[in-house]
C-alpha cells in the first residue's frame, strides 16, 4: 500500500473510531437516563460501524490505538450493561409487587364474597 493510501485509511479509520466514539457516548447518557429503546438503536448503529472498523484489516500502526479505544468502548459497555441490569432487576421487583397486590385482592374478593 503506498504510504497514501495508508494515510486515507488510517484517516477513515480514525473518523470511524470518533464516531464509534460519539454513539458509545450517546449511549451510556441514554442508558443513565433508563432510555433503553434509544440503547438499543444507537447500539445497533455502532455495531455496523465497529464491524466497518476491521475492513480492510488494521494496519500495524494502527493495532495499538484501536486496542486502545476498544479497551475504553468496553468499559462503557460495561456499564451500559451494569446499568440494564439494574433496571431489569427494579423492573423484576415492581411486577413481583403488581402481582403479590393482586394475588391480595384476588384473596380478599374471595373471603368477602364467602361471607
Amino acid at each position: 500500500m503506498s504510504a497514501k493510501a495508508e494515510l486515507r485509511s488510517m484517516n477513515d479509520r480514525y473518523a470511524q473510531l470518533a464516531m464509534v466514539e460519539a454513539l458509545t457516548e450517546k449511549m451510556l447518557l441514554n442508558a443513565r437516563q433508563q432510555q433503553w429503546r434509544v440503547v438499543t438503536k444507537l447500539e445497533a448503529e455502532r455495531s455496523e460501524l465497529i464491524d466497518a472498523l476491521f475492513t480492510p484489516p488494521l494496519l500495524l500502526t494502527e493495532a495499538e490505538h484501536v486496542a486502545n479505544f476498544i479497551r475504553t468502548v468496553l468499559a462503557a459497555d460495561s456499564e451500559i450493561i451494569s446499568l440494564g441490569e439494574s433496571e431489569q432487576k427494579d423492573i423484576l421487583q415492581n411486577s413481583q409487587k403488581i402481582n403479590r397486590g393482586k394475588e391480595a385482592f384476588l384473596a380478599y374478593t374471595v373471603a368477602s364474597s364467602n361471607k
